[in-house]
Parts: structure tokens; C-alpha cells; sequence
């Protein structure tokens, strides 16, 4: 009897762990050739028009004219005065039209692409992102500018464990702000918000929002976007209509490579290495975690339910 050898069935390889195509991140200014630099153009295009309008009603203003104010391109303001007209039925004062057509515009921005509008577009967000740059940039050329700021670090390692916390005041600036608003008819937050401070700079007294301003550049030195992370009320407001957005990042397992250059990248200190769906209410949008990616498909966008997965 003649025995037939067995067929040899062509299995395909599993799989290894880390697998995917190699890309090769691009670093320094070789950067802004991907999407970090459109990331960037938009951002510089966003700040110099604000800029422009801000000198332009300057120059009216030294004329003794009256023009319309660069607050009128706060959505934050629209927020406010939404609330305010749903709960009291009245506008309040330093609102304009353009207010509430912006923060309409920045909410379903947030629906349809979660926080593009903080990681694209808020000037505030960008002065804190230049900050970071410039003062990791002077670290890299001093040996004792980074001296400094690694003690700095150090002596403020011990508030690391307030981090968590501390991102919840977010939500309570945006509670106070909005009921402080319907109550006394009047922007409470105004007086203390860094971004009107920032505009109204040599135009009139900007309160306590300058101290703030000052102390969010000084934080931007050592932590990144310290005031979006923890005081901003518009990205809270941002971060929870982006908790029902059909957008979100999603980390595969097998392509990964465990290097966390994604969790070191983002600004907003998301632990992406660990998360299988990343839907944070902090999430800005700026896909840094993407870009710094080593592997092909470890990390890419999806449009699905983004309940279900660690954040």
C-alpha cells in the first residue's frame, strides 16, 4: 500500500506584535512638511487676523471713532449670553452677534471633529503652543536654560499627583462663568479671562485677566497648554459635546510597538500608549500622537460609536 504524503497546508504567519510598515517621524523643521505644519499655517493664519483686527481697532480708536470690538470674536461670549437668554430671557452686555454665531460654529465643530477648534484655531492654545517651542528650543541651545528649567520641573514633580484633579476645575470655571452670567446679567468671567485680557492689551484695564494671562506663559514654560488642561471654560465646554462625536483615535494593539512617543508627544498629557479608543474630553485634535507614531496603522482616526474603549 502506498502512502500518499501529507499536503502541506501554506498557513499565513502570524502576525508579530509591532509588525506594521516603519514610518519614519518626521522631527524638527522637517515637521512642518506633514500636517503638523498645516496644523501650524492655520494657526498663524488664525492669529495674524486676530492681530489685524486688534491693531485695526487700535488705530480707529486713536482716531476717537468707534469700531467694533475684538471681543466680538470670542465664542465663548456666545455661550454665555445663550445660556443667559434661555434661562433669563436677556442678552448681556459686551455681546455681539458674531458671539453667538462663533460659539454655535465651535460646538458642532467639536460634534463633527471633537477638539479641532483647540488644536487648530484658538489663538490662546497657539500662544501656549510657542511657548513650549521657544522654551524647548532654548533648552536644547543652553545648557543652563535647561539646567533651570529641569530644576523647575523637579521641584514641581511632587504637584504631578494634582494633575487629574486639577482638570476638573475646567468644569467649574465653565459652571461659574455660565451661572454667574445668568445671574447678574453681567459676563462674570470676563475680568479674569486671559484671551480678553490678551486683546484688550494698551486699550483699557484688564483686571485680573492679565495676572492670569502672565501666569499661563509662565506655566506654558514647564507644562504644556497649562491653561487648557486645567481653567480653560470653552474647551470644557468643547470637551463635552466632544464626548458624543462619531470621530475619535483608535490604537491597535498588534501594530503597536510600546515606545510611547505618542503619550510623550500629546500636549494634553492623554495616556494614548494605554488607551484602545481615545475619546478624552481633553483631546484637542491635534494628532501630534499620530505624527510622532513610528508604525503605520498603530494609530489611526475612526468615524463609529467611540463608547466602549479606554481614554
Amino acid at each position: 500500500m502506498t502512502h500518499q504524503p501529507l499536503a502541506i497546508i501554506d498557513m499565513p504567519p502570524k502576525r508579530k506584535r509591532g509588525s506594521g510598515i516603519v514610518r519614519h517621524p518626521r522631527r524638527g523643521l522637517a515637521a512642518l512638511r506633514g500636517m503638523q505644519g498645516f496644523r501650524r499655517v492655520v494657526q498663524v493664519s488664525v492669529a495674524l487676523y486676530i492681530a489685524w483686527v486688534v491693531y485695526d481697532r487700535a488705530i480707529v480708536a486713536a482716531a476717537g471713532a468707534t469700531g467694533t470690538s475684538p471681543e466680538a470674536l470670542c465664542p465663548f461670549g456666545g455661550i454665555e449670553t445663550i445660556v443667559t437668554f434661555l434661562t433669563a430671557g436677556q442678552f448681556v452686555p459686551h455681546v455681539h452677534s458674531s458671539n453667538v454665531v462663533l460659539a454655535i460654529a465651535v460646538l458642532l465643530l467639536a460634534f463633527l471633529a471633537r477638539g479641532a477648534f483647540c488644536g487648530w484655531i484658538c489663538p490662546l492654545g497657539f500662544l501656549q503652543d510657542m511657548v513650549a517651542s521657544v522654551s524647548s528650543f532654548a533648552q536644547r541651545r543652553s545648557p543652563a536654560i535647561f539646567r533651570g528649567v529641569r530644576a523647575l520641573r523637579r521641584a514641581a514633580a511632587p504637584l504631578a499627583v494634582l494633575d487629574r484633579p486639577l482638570r476638573f476645575l475646567k468644569y467649574a470655571v465653565l459652571g461659574w462663568a455660565i451661572w454667574g452670567t445668568a445671574t447678574f446679567g453681567v459676563m462674570v468671567f470676563r475680568d479674569v479671562d486671559p484671551w480678553i485680557a490678551l486683546l484688550n492689551i494698551g486699550q483699557e484695564s484688564t483686571g485680573f485677566g492679565l495676572l492670569v494671562l502672565g501666569l499661563t506663559v509662565l506655566g506654558a514654560l514647564i507644562v504644556d497648554r497649562p491653561w487648557c488642561r486645567y481653567a480653560c471654560p470653552l474647551g470644557a465646554a468643547n470637551g463635552i459635546v466632544a464626548r458624543f462625536s462619531p470621530v475619535y483615535l483608535e490604537r491597535s494593539a498588534p501594530a503597536c510597538v510600546d515606545c510611547n512617543l505618542c503619550t510623550k508627544s500629546c500636549p494634553m498629557g492623554i495616556e494614548v500608549a494605554t488607551a484602545t479608543k481615545i475619546t478624552s474630553a481633553d483631546c484637542i485634535g491635534c494628532l501630534e500622537c499620530v505624527e510622532a507614531c513610528p508604525r503605520a496603522g498603530a494609530l489611526e482616526l475612526r468615524f463609529g460609536l467611540p463608547f466602549g474603549g479606554r481614554s
